[in-house]
């Protein structure tokens, strides 16, 4: 799985196979429907539309498209890996059903054969990986369709992106970013996980690290955002003051656009809770563009979860316990 990090500079850059229509896809409102480490990439469209435009954009991880979507007609956007997620085929028959425009991304399975069924478009991306390994390729695929609809450059953005991930890597496991994930591992080992961001970005990361983290680690770990844990959470670390130091440990994702006050926030939450907790400060190394910040910290959270199954002596690729519950959903 380490090998798979690595590759994530290289995913962004690399060319994808899709349909011939896929530079003409036009949207006014976009539904995405995806589950797990495909349903994330639909968290990155809405994330970088929402930094450039005023679209309507509604990600959706179920079974059915929402009724007061249907009622809308917005432009669908299928994602699953497989291309056989039961939730996501289920919401495209939805689509069908009630006469949706739509397109998949997928490597291939039931979308792909459902998408050229019905004539529509789709990016087609590599097997072979676990649905979460793909997040480069899921992230380039989602540009694309945004780059189409709304004439931005992302998916340029994110073939810099790539290279400038490749250059964090260059010394290998010597590199920083590779020293940095191991120390952060260390700091976590059996102690729970609560993450906290303070923007979009930060805290569609942390729910990038806190899969990560389940899936690689087999460990336990959970989010909030700043500001508001400050209204409920932060509360919750006054009981159990012996519990806190031993079992948890929180992690501030942090990033250099935070507004003013989040950035106070996040120092008076230290000041308050630091006797009471371990609190880890997260910084990327990149500094203005956000692309960049976005994808420096998810593969510093991939590195980290990987590193910490090696502390744990846990398999990442081990997805048993996943697979007995498909197995048993599919029981009659």
């Amino acid at each position: 799985m380490t090998n798979i990090a690595y590759e994530l500079g290289n995913q962004v850059q690399e060319k994808l196979e899709t349909s011939d229509g896929i530079n003409s896809i036009s949207y006014e409102s976009l539904l995405i429907m995806g589950m797990g480490g495909s349903g994330v990439s639909g968290d990155v469209l809405k994330l970088l539309s929402n930094l450039s435009t005023s679209t309507e954009i509604n990600v959706v991880k179920n079974y059915e498209i929402p009724t007061h979507l249907l009622e809308s007609k917005p432009f669908c956007l299928f994602i699953s890996y497989s291309g056989n997620t039961e939730e996501t085929i289920s919401a495209l028959n939805g689509a069908v059903k009630n006469e949706l425009n739509f397109a998949v991304i997928s490597s291939g399975g039931k979308l792909i054969q459902l998408a050229k069924e019905h004539g529509k478009e789709f990016i087609r991306i590599p097997t072979g990986l676990q649905p979460r390994a793909a997040f480069g390729y899921l992230a380039q695929a989602v540009c694309i369709v945004l780059d189409s609809n709304e004439k931005t450059d992302y998916s340029s953005q994110l073939h810099e992106s790539g290279k400038y991930l490749n250059e964090l890597l260059n010394k290998g496991e010597d590199s920083d970013i590779e020293n940095i994930a191991k120390s952060y591992a260390k700091e976590i080992m059996n102690k729970t996980c609560v993450i906290y961001g303070g923007t979009g970005l930060t805290e569609l990361v942390s729910s990038r690290w806190k899969t990560q983290i389940n899936e690689n680690a087999k460990a336990k770990a959970f989010i909030g955002s700043i500001p508001e844990v400050h209204h409920n959470e932060i509360l919750s670390w006054q009981a159990d003051e012996n519990g806190s130091k031993q079992n948890f440990i929180i992690i501030f994702l942090r990033s250099p656009h935070e507004h003013a006050k989040v950035k106070k926030r996040f120092e008076l939450t230290e000041k308050l809770l630091g006797e009471k907790v371990k609190i880890l400060n997260v910084f990327p190394k990149e500094s203005d563009g956000k692309l960049k910040i976005l994808m420096e910290l998810v593969l510093l959270g991939d590195l980290l979860s990987i590193h910490l199954a090696e502390y744990l002596e846990m398999v990442p690729e081990d997805i048993d316990t996943i697979e007995e519950l498909k197995k048993l959903l599919e029981e009659k």
